[in-house]
């Protein structure tokens, strides 16, 4: 049975933590400009597509040749809003969607083909996201970030079985450290998310819980709920890879990305 694969990247332009994120420019061209470029370079796909309920993020996406999908301005986090744009689309439960979040520009087009190739190999797996074992710079950065109290990195620890026990701003697992990386992994959660379409349309009507609530992290609701979301461990090659959560990022991913602005790329086909 042939399965749809699409990338949908939400956006909103009011985000509490970093108002007008999408649209800010990165070496001359918007952060959703520099996602939008990384979904195009994954093959075997029926669509890339922008889930936004603003009109300012909508007009440069459909400038840059890229379907926008307009979703209610009450959806409360990105997952509600990937899971309109699929009902937009009219999938399928068994089509597949990965959730490309509009502020990880530098996230390898490799991690999103490993996700849907997780999904296609185990078919109990409903929903699952992509991990990177800290090295001591990575790790150093997520402290930093923690100390000088600003909203950063989302850390991750793990059952025996690849499933998340729990994703928090906080530097998981307590006691960690740079010499303690070898044999106490921490692990850096990348915001990519694979859905097979049944779970997406689940996801509105489960409760909001308190760790979701504290933490501001959607995928909490999955496992305060007591649905698995499946870890897959990935290795980003030496790719820089870090995303736009603060003001001060700017000039990090700057430095990581191609400096100038590229041409007006022809326009998706899907």
């Amino acid at each position: 049975m042939y399965r749809r694969r699409a990338i949908i990247i939400p956006a909103r332009y009011g985000s509490t933590r970093f108002p007008g994120k999408p649209l800010v420019a990165l070496n001359g061209k918007a952060a959703i400009l520099h996602t939008i470029d990384v979904a195009r370079k994954v093959g075997d796909i029926d669509g890339v597509y922008v889930a936004t309920d603003d009109d300012r993020i909508s007009a440069a996406v459909e400038g840059y040749g890229c379907t926008a999908l307009l979703t209610s301005a009450l959806c409360r986090n990105g997952t509600e809003r990937v899971a309109e744009a699929a009902s937009i689309l009219g999938l399928d439960d068994d089509d597949l969607v990965v959730n490309l979040q509009g502020d990880a520009p530098l996230t390898p087009p490799a991690f999103i083909v490993k996700i849907f190739g997780f999904l296609d190999e185990r078919p109990e797996a409903d929903a699952v996201t992509p991990v990177i074992r800290c090295g001591a710079e990575n790790y150093l950065r997520i402290a930093e970030d923690i100390r000088s109290d600003r909203i950063g990195a989302t850390t991750s620890v793990l059952d025996s079985k690849d499933r998340a026990l729990y994703f928090s701003k906080a530097l998981l697992p307590h006691g960690s450290s740079v010499a303690t990386l070898g044999d106490l992994p921490v692990y850096h959660h990348v915001g990519l998310y694979g859905y097979r379409v049944r779970c997406l349309k689940a996801f509105p009507h489960l409760p909001v819980g308190p760790l979701e609530r504290a933490e501001r992290l959607e995928q909490l609701r999955f496992l305060e709920n007591g649905h698995a979301m499946h870890v897959v461990e990935v290795d980003d090659d030496g790719q820089e890879f870090w995303e736009l959560n603060n003001p001060g990022d700017v000039a990090y991913l700057e430095r990581a990305l191609p400096s100038g602005k590229s041409a007006r790329p022809e326009t998706d086909r899907y």
